[in-house]
């Protein structure tokens, strides 16, 4: 089978001759015969003895153990027997098939009784049916030719068969062989020792093997069922009816505390796993990057990227998956929560936005690492925040204008914002740049803000968002875009030029004398007198350049100078006027001049254009050196637009980059880009990118310097890259930042994103790449500083968040929520809930809370929608948190009054079961509501404080409590009839409960008993039989949960009084027949509470049935 094999090829593991001595699986030698020559391990084996060649003679007709047909066999060139008898019956025929251990005849005869593994020999022993010797020397030379020829025929057959493995040599030695060998070699014995040792159970096993038995297989089955643990064994149940009623009782109370006690592990388990799986789902090697970014080991933001990636675990999970907070996955949607939408996120809790809107409090203004963005840019260079009192005192100037902004919206009003808010900039100390101070003024020249407008019927007036819809429009070439982008080039042109006024009449004040102003101070004599200061400092141009002069003026240098501080028709009076001599020097530029200042949009006709280009051109080219006038040169480019390529003013001393920057405003023009030639397009989008350029070559990665800030923040604001802006400037003064983009948004000149889209980014993109601010994040982060203890001025911070309400869905709606989600978040941190969501007072009038007093701002029309937006769900958290004070005054402020004898219930029953002589349990009242009030309105009258800083619920006790709610709601049939049947009087029961327990802790045994007999729930009327005492016992099972629970409580009570009454009684001194009487009573009282006590036995603790024990033992009543 393995190939072209040669008689005396070599073997695999090499050539020896050996004799068959061992018995093998696979062939058949004699174990009694000698050999001529040591028997190699591995090897071509000759056949020596004359049993083997009797099994080469009777080959043909011995039979097989298995019954193959013929094949050649895997095991090497061995002659098999030609008919087999199969072991379970039929025979058929056979042929010679190769060997793989060697040229070994295979006798039926010679097989060896089978081992524990049911095949080969387990001993040396010889087999029965075993031919004697003299038979096998008469056949030796006949069996030895034979061989040969079959060796022949088998040769012949496998040279000619087409097999994969005639190449790889035969191995001489059966596994049999090979595993006995080992054995002697393992065994450090003879080989008759062995086969002494191993051939006692030799016969067994083989009788079992021709019987069909597998001893190996069935010793290990043996084996496996004596090493099988025994099963667990039910045990029976006691068969017989038992008579002691006790005794089943007992058992029944064991099976009901060992139920209840496994039930309770159970629970216990679960919740252990829950709150495992809900709070501990916590990804180690993202913390260890967090502490590593703490410590500065790592660059900041880059953990916060990582953990927005799915499949990320955080512990609590929001918010990036910070460390302090948890994700409660309980819905707290109580009564009247509307259901969410997939389009609208749920404004009632976490679970829907998977992160906090205003972020954990904090005592360090480290706002920079609340966005990935800005804490990424501030670790590669950028400064930081820092906080200084000058920072505080700034925030404190803002949020008494945020507050009056929202007081003008309430109204209707307009409200000046960037006057407003320009004012703080220039009052706040430090030493914060001056740039923002003019980005303000900026605004107010783009918006045409003015503050002597409040009304907004005025036809002039600027109004909420009134630039939202034409700033918000994404098509570039639409008529609302080019629109605004006209609107900010004219508005930024405009404050330059008033800036640059203002600077020259600075300049006149400081040096009169040399300025000589005089006569009528007009525009033309101030620019004059200014060029004179400059002209005395050699400030205008350089020595060796030549200024035309035109009746001791320098012409071009006032037209420039004119045209700078945005002057026009000023200049076209002094060039084209009546008593000018202009016309002399240039007739061309008059007409030019002309056409420039009559032009809204500042545009030459085309002939003019081409003949101004052509000129400039010309002199640019022909004229010698230092012989063109630089001012000239300037007033061509300007009124011409020329060489648009190069957009600067050479040899003009002086020329800043507030120069610069105006001459960038001046050339350009909003157009159609349709209708203009492409070397004449020139507009915003093109200074927007050469700002961008400037920015990343010079305000980058800490290379601002001292204020450099502000300079770029500057150039943004005069672009219109308004978020850029912000987001750029929030690093480095967020309380700036925070208020340049509410000034913004009230203007409707923002852009924002969706909250959860934009995750931590402080600036991110939409689809068609404009940029857009992730303004809720920032107004909630911003108010960690202060909210705590100012939550009405946060409230009013969040409030803005719904400027952007109006936008079209899904972006208008998901700020509202935004907005509504961010005040529930306040709500429950700061617990100001008399503050912030009303309070009540003695008579059950309703105070407005902070909240509600601005329904309108937040998109609330009705109060029904904010109580079911705010207060039910803050009601419902507060609950769920255990704070009973809270959750209370919540529920009576959204008119939920069931819930609030609910919650007023279980807080009595919990107090009831506390155990004499223990500290009472006590409730935590809420912050007084007149401290608040002196805060937020330090002028209220006195009349009012005193009556609205009564709550109903500043107590500290159930009790308290309970007796507060239920006389305000028993006054009022509207609260009445609101409150079921069932709760009232489970809370008039818990209530009378509550007295006796006051009463028996202050040892008035009598006041407790007449109480606790008064209650319709333990048996201490007199008289009482046994039926009446069973039927008591069973009404228990039909009591609410409340009020079976205090039953093991109200036993030891009224025990404790019958004892301790009884003692009184007997101790007084007085032996006559009432007190007799009354004694005898008490102890019958007494026993027919054991006797109920035994019917209700497995109801009971362990803890009261012993002391129930120990006092009836005591009264002798057992």
């Amino acid at each position: 089978m393995f190939g072209q094999q040669k008689s005396q090829a070599p073997s695999l593991f090499g050539n020896t001759s050996t004799s068959n001595s061992q018995p093998s699986l696979f062939g058949g030698g004699n174990p009694n015969t000698s050999t001529s020559t040591p028997a190699s391990l591995f090897g071509n084996t000759q056949p020596q003895n004359q049993a083997q060649n009797q099994a080469q003679n009777q080959a043909q007709n011995q039979p097989s153990l298995f019954g193959s047909t013929p094949k050649p066999s895997l095991f090497g060139n061995t002659p098999a027997p030609a008919t087999a008898t199969k072991l379970f019956g039929n025979s058929t025929t056979n042929t010679n098939v190769p060997s793989l251990f060697g040229n070994t005849a295979t006798n039926q005869q010679n097989l060896p009784p089978p081992t524990e593994l049911g095949v080969g020999w387990a001993g040396n022993e010889p087999p029965p049916n075993q031919q004697n010797g003299q038979q096998v020397r008469n056949s030796t030379q006949t069996a030895f030719f034979e061989s040969l020829l079959e060796r022949g025929r088998k040769r012949n057959k496998v040279e000619n068969a087409d097999d994969t493995f005639g190449a790889i040599p035969s191995l001489e030695f059966g596994l049999g062989d090979i595993t006995k060998r080992a054995r002697e070699l393992g065994g450090h014995g003879t080989k008759t020792e062995l086969s002494q040792r191993q051939g006692i159970d030799t016969k067994a096993h083989y009788l079992l093997s021709r019987s069909g038995i597998a001893p190996g297989s069935s010793l290990r089955d043996i084996r496996n069922l004596t090493n099988e643990p025994a099963g667990p064994r039910t045990a029976r149940e006691p068969s017989g009816f038992d008579p002691d009623n006790d005794k089943y009782v007992r058992q029944l109370q064991q099976r009901s505390r060992q139920a209840m006690i496994e039930e309770g592990l159970q629970r216990s388990r679960r919740d252990f796993d829950a709150f495992l799986d809900e709070h501990v789902n916590f990804n180690w090697e993202q913390q260890r990057k967090r502490i590593q970014e703490h410590f500065g080991l790592i660059p900041k933001g880059s953990v916060d990227k990582e953990s927005t990636a799915p499949g990320i675990g955080n512990f609590g999970g929001s918010f990036g998956g910070t460390f302090s907070r948890t994700r409660r996955g309980k819905s707290v949607a109580g009564v009247g929560a509307a259901p969410s939408t997939p389009q609208t996120r749920s404004v009632f809790g976490r679970s829907a936005l998977q992160q906090s809107v205003i972020g954990t409090p904090s005592s360090t203004p480290d706002n920079a690492a609340a966005f990935t963005d800005v804490a990424a840019k501030s670790a590669n260079g950028g400064p930081g925040v820092t906080g200084s009192p000058f920072m505080r005192e700034k925030e404190a100037k803002f949020a008494v204008k945020v507050q009056a902004l929202n007081e003008h919206r309430k109204k209707e009003k307009t409200y000046p914002i960037f006057h407003e808010f320009g004012t703080v900039e220039s009052q706040a100390g430090g030493e914060g740049p001056s740039q923002i101070v003019d980005a303000y003024k900026a605004l107010i020249e783009i918006v045409g803000e003015s503050p002597a407008i409040v009304s907004q019927a005025d036809p002039s007036a600027i109004k909420e968002r009134q630039f939202s819809k034409i700033y918000l429009e994404e098509n570039t070439n639409s008529p609302n875009c080019m629109k605004i982008r006209k609107q900010i080039l004219e508005g930024s042109r405009k404050f330059l030029e008033k800036q640059f006024f203002h600077q020259v009449e600075q300049l006149i004040v400081k040096n009169p004398h040399e300025a000589r102003l005089g006569g009528v101070p007009s525009v033309i004599n101030k620019i004059r007198a200014y060029i004179r200061v400059r002209a005395n400092r050699k400030d205008l141009a350089s020595e060796s350049t030549d200024l035309q002069m035109l009746e001791n003026d320098i012409c071009w240098a006032l037209i420039f100078y004119l045209l700078r501080c945005g002057c026009v028709k000023e200049a076209l009076e002094y060039v084209a006027g009546e008593n000018s001599s202009f016309r002399q020097i240039d007739r061309n530029f008059v007409s030019y001049m002309r056409a420039y200042a009559r032009d809204p949009d500042r545009r030459l006709p085309r002939n003019l254009q081409d003949k101004i280009n052509s000129e400039y051109q010309q002199r640019q080219r022909l004229a010698p050196e230092n012989s063109l006038d630089p001012y000239r040169m300037a007033c061509y480019k300007i009124i011409g637009r020329c060489e648009l390529g190069k957009r600067t003013l050479d040899n003009i001393s002086g020329f800043g980059q507030e120069d610069w920057t105006w001459l960038q405003f001046n050339l350009a023009r909003e157009q159609n880009r349709l209708e203009e030639n492409a070397g004449e397009s020139f507009g915003l989008e093109e200074i927007r990118a050469s700002i961008t350029e400037i920015g990343q070559r010079h305000f980058s990665k800490g290379t601002e310097g001292s204020g450099g800030h502000g300079t770029f923040f500057w150039l943004q604001i005069l672009c219109g890259m308004f978020e850029q802006a912000i987001a750029y400037l929030y690093p480095f003064s967020y309380v700036s930042a925070v208020h340049f983009a509410i000034s913004l948004a009230y203007y409707g000149l923002l852009r924002v994103s969706d909250f959860a889209v934009a995750g931590s980014d402080l600036l991110t993109t939409t689809s068609t790449s404009l940029p857009q601010l992730n303004f809720g994040r920032l107004l909630g982060f911003y108010t960690r500083d202060f909210r705590t203890a100012s939550p009405t001025i946060a409230v009013d911070y969040i409030t803005l968040i719904c400027l952007f309400s109006s936008l079209p869905a899904p972006l208008g709606p998901s700020q509202s929520s935004l907005c509504h989600e961010a005040l529930r978040e306040l709500v429950l941190e700061t617990r100001e809930f008399a503050q912030l969501l009303g309070d009540i007072r003695n008579d059950g009038t309703r105070i407005k809370g902070a909240i509600e007093q601005r329904l309108k701002l937040i998109g609330l029309e009705g109060r029904e929608e904010f109580l079911r937006a705010v207060t039910v769900q803050a009601a419902a958290v507060a609950d769920d948190n255990g704070r009973t004070a809270d959750a209370v005054l919540l529920y009576h402020l959204a008119e939920e009054y069931d819930n609030v004898i609910t919650i007023i219930n279980r807080a009595l029953s919990e107090s009831i079961a506390v155990e004499l002589g223990q500290e009472p349990l006590k409730i935590q009242p809420l912050k007084p509501r007149s401290h608040a009030l002196q805060q937020t309105t330090p002028n209220a009258s006195p009349e009012l404080a005193p009556n609205s800083s009564l709550s109903l619920t500043t107590v500290d006790t159930a009790a308290a409590l309970a007796r507060n709610m239920m006389s305000l709601y028993n006054s009022n049939a509207m609260y009445y009839s609101k409150i079921q049947a069932r709760n009232r009087e489970t809370c008039g029961l818990l209530l009378r409960m509550s007295e006796a327990k006051e009463h028996v802790e202050a040892e008035r045994w009598g006041e407790a008993l007449d109480i606790l007999t008064a209650l319709p729930l333990l048996p201490l009327t007199l008289p009482q039989s046994t039926s009446t005492l069973r039927s008591s016992a069973n009404n228990i099972s039909a009591l609410p949960p409340l009020l079976s629970s205090t039953i093991g409580p109200l036993l030891m009570w009224s025990l404790l009084c019958i004892s301790q009454q009884r003692q009184v009684l007997k101790d007084s001194g007085w032996d006559d027949p009432t007190r007799r009487a009354m004694v005898e009573e008490l102890r019958q009282r007494a026993e027919n509470l054991c006797v109920w006590a035994g019917l209700v036995r497995y109801r009971l603790s362990g803890r009261v049935w012993e002391v129930v024990g120990k006092m009836a033992g005591g009264m002798g009543v057992y």
